[in-house]
């Protein structure tokens, strides 16, 4: 079973998740078929002032396993410390959904997301791939 979710569409769901608290205006854009470019405005609390950064990078499926997504990300030493910090700010909203495993690889457990797991309990993800308009999910049913 295949489901295609436009950009817009998951960009609207994560601006939701997110609640527009640290992370605002997600856009994704096709890079190839295994790799989008994610660009969002984050609010990052510093020791005296907040302030809002630009992020862009392009990130990867790099592995699907049940309801685990393993992403990579081209980053820079810059970029990457601003990651650390989102993660870290973001922790309340993220909470173990994901997973640092090295500078460039996160685990994320779909299953950890309420509005997804119900679905997951049904049936098992099987790849995940991008198209210039869609996101396309592959299922089995279990």
């Amino acid at each position: 079973m295949r489901l295609q979710i436009p950009y817009n569409e998951f960009e609207q769901l994560l601006s939701e998740y997110f609640q527009q608290k640290m992370i605002r205006q997600i856009k994704l854009a096709y890079v190839d078929e295994s790799t989008i470019q994610v660009s969002a405005v984050v609010k990052i609390k510093l020791k005296v002032m907040e302030a809002t950064v630009p992020v862009k990078e392009n990130v990867s499926v790099k592995k699907v396993d049940g309801s685990d997504v393993t992403l990579t990300h081209q980053t820079g030493m810059a970029i990457g410390l601003k990651w650390e910090q989102v993660l870290e700010l973001c922790e309340d909203v993220v909470k173990d959904m994901l997973e640092v495993q090295d500078n460039n690889t996160l685990l994320v457990h779909l299953d950890k997301i309420d509005k997804l797991n119900t679905i997951l309990e049904k049936v098992e993800m099987q790849s995940i791939s991008f198209e210039p308009d869609y996101i396309n999910l592959c299922f089995v049913l279990k």
